[in-house]
């Protein structure tokens, strides 16, 4: 990563969000006017095209689909699926979102639901830097209450005293987003986060966290060692892929159970009936804190 700007990753997601947002319904699934003005002129050129060209839409969805071997379709669904569990944790009481592993996520500036919501934000410092011009940049304002950027790194920071000291109510209900982050960790920093998160959960907190199991693509063999390598060249090595059982294992150790495990299949089968990805990239799992649950030493 360089120190000017976010991670190749999170600009990539935004791209593909941008492209979901000026394509027409059905292939929109939720909206994020902010997400092309985020990223490098470049990759904003498929959503500008698109939106010049509505009439196209089954071909782009299907060829942009193909030639990202399905990661489109996935990142479209996977924003749909987290930001309907946002909305189901607000309606159940959550009054605070933490989002881990920020990127160019822009759900405070977005999503209406969070007008009585504290958001914080963590993330690397560049990153973090780099948003906050753009937006400032776009005119955009938050619909949340309030955001607080807490920059801090997975492999070395504490996350609990990052959160307190930026004012995180430990005591209140929260919704936690951990999206495409835990595979580029390792074990011991995914156990460590999760530690954190149920330490300063209230009972009925959430947290929706994705994960990618090994050898689950079905795409070509040399997909995931290809992925591997180009990780590392980026600086962004893959160290963290968990099986579902392994995933779950580490929520319970932190005092979280299990409320859904799904990935593109399922989220495609209610929104895009017939038009179903072939490959998983990455499973999304909600866990809740009970009441009563013991804190994680």
């Amino acid at each position: 990563m360089r120190a000017d700007r976010p991670s190749l990753t999170a600009s990539l997601v935004a791209a593909l969000r941008a492209l979901y947002t000026a394509l027409p319904e059905p292939y929109r699934l939720t909206s994020d006017p902010f997400a092309a003005e985020l990223v490098p002129a470049i990759l904003a050129l498929p959503a500008r095209g698109a939106a010049l060209f509505p009439g196209a839409a089954p071909f782009v969805h299907r060829a942009v689909g193909a030639l990202s071997l399905g990661l489109s379709y996935h990142v479209a669904l996977r924003t749909r699926a987290i930001d309907d569990a946002l909305r189901e944790a607000v309606a159940g009481g959550a009054t605070q979102l933490v989002v881990l592993g920020a990127g160019l996520d822009s759900r405070a500036e977005r999503l209406p639901e969070l007008a009585g919501a504290r958001v914080f934000e963590v993330d690397h410092p560049s990153t973090q830097r780099y948003k906050a011009e753009r937006l400032a940049r776009m005119g955009a304002r938050p619909r949340a209450r309030a955001v607080a950027r807490v920059a801090i790194d997975f492999e070395r920071d504490r996350l609990d005293e990052a959160l307190v000291a930026a004012g995180l109510d430990p005591a209140a209900r929260s919704f936690w987003i951990w999206e495409g982050v835990t595979v580029y960790l390792t074990p011991d920093a995914i156990a460590a986060t999760l530690a954190a998160v149920g330490a300063l959960s209230a009972p009925g907190s959430r947290l929706a966290v994705t994960y990618t199991r090994p050898g689950r693509r079905r795409a070509p063999a040399w997909l995931d060692p290809l992925s591997r390598v180009l990780g590392s060249a980026v600086g962004e090595p893959l160290r963290g892929m968990m099986e579902t059982d392994a995933m779950f294992a580490a929520l319970a150790q932190a005092g979280l159970e299990r409320v859904s495990d799904e990935g593109a299949a399922e989220w495609a089968a209610r929104s895009w009936p017939g038009d179903t990805p072939a490959d998983e990239w990455e499973r999304l799992a909600v866990a809740e804190r009970r009441p009563g649950a013991t804190s994680p030493g």
